[in-house]
This record gives C-alpha cells, sequence and structure tokens, in this order.
C-alpha cells in the first residue's frame, strides 16, 4: 500500500517540475526602451545632450532590461582599396573589403564592429568620439539570453540620425 501511495504522490509531483522548468524557458524579445547621449561637462558630472560636437567624447546610454546591448554609431567607415588605385577592394561576394566600420549595414562583414557597451547605473553604456560633423544613422543591437542557440534572441533598434556639430 506504501508503494502505490508514493507511486501516485510521485506521479502527481513530476509534471508540476517539469511545467516550472518550462515556464523558465520561455525568454522574451528584448526591447530597448531609450538611448540618450552625455558629454562631461566642466564641473566632470554628465550632461544630456541632442548633438555630439566633432572631436569630443561623448557617451550612449541605452536603457533595456538586455542581457547584451551594442552600439552602432555609424560614425566611421573605410574600405580598402586596390594597391595603386583609387578603386575599392571587394571580396568574392561583391562586399567591399573594410578596414575598419561601425554602421550597421556592414553588420556581418568583415573589420564591421559595433561599440561593446558596459553596464552602469542608468544602462548600458559606451564612449565614442565622433571625427567628423554630418548625420549619422545609429542602431542598437540587444539580446537576451544566449548565443545562437534555440533560445538566442536579438532585436535591432534603429535609434535613428544623430546630428554631429563642428565646435
Amino acid at each position: 500500500m506504501k508503494k502505490i501511495k508514493y507511486s501516485v504522490l510521485i506521479g502527481l509531483v513530476t509534471p508540476f517540475i517539469f511545467l516550472s522548468c518550462l515556464e523558465e524557458d520561455i525568454v522574451p524579445y528584448p526591447q530597448v526602451n531609450d538611448v540618450k547621449m552625455y558629454m562631461t561637462d566642466i564641473d566632470g558630472n554628465d550632461s544630456l545632450i541632442t548633438q555630439p560636437t566633432v572631436n569630443m567624447p561623448m557617451k550612449f546610454v541605452v536603457d533595456t532590461e538586455a542581457d547584451i546591448a551594442s552600439v552602432w554609431p555609424g560614425g566611421e567607415r573605410r574600405i580598402m582599396k586596390m594597391k595603386n588605385s583609387e578603386t575599392d577592394s571587394i571580396d568574392m561576394f561583391g562586399n567591399p573589403v573594410l578596414i575598419v566600420s561601425d554602421r550597421y549595414q556592414d553588420y556581418g562583414l568583415v573589420k564591421a564592429r559595433g561599440l561593446t557597451t558596459a553596464l552602469g547605473e542608468t544602462g548600458w553604456y559606451a564612449a565614442y568620439t565622433y571625427k567628423t560633423a554630418g548625420e549619422f544613422d545609429v542602431t542598437v543591437l540587444a539580446t537576451n539570453h544566449g548565443y545562437q542557440g534555440f533560445d538566442y534572441k536579438q532585436i535591432v533598434h534603429d535609434v535613428g540620425k544623430v546630428t554631429v556639430v563642428a565646435p
């Protein structure tokens, strides 16, 4: 009789254990709530800005619950030139051979890289300095839980255009 009671008890408890494990594996897509830009003022405090200045260090702060966030500021893109020519080098797939790029349009190409971020008090942040004036497309990649597994969730958040002004 005791064996039957224990068997029934184990039979009733086991599904609840597996059910709770399955609920933990449901991973939502990450969301980017806001992206702000800061520059350090004269007193050493961070000041919220709307337009970065050329050759002045600034900081992107990404407000998200994601496990990882990277910022693609779009300020630099250099394509390798063919030797003794002004023609762009291209690889066998027709893609430009990059020296460096932080534009999201080049995501997946060799030498294209976003800014790695660190977790701060107000969100994920990355320091950056624009070297030229103009309008640049800023993009944020936010990732939840895992790398390239079945539970890998990534979103691409288009921040929009940032206008960089000369001092």
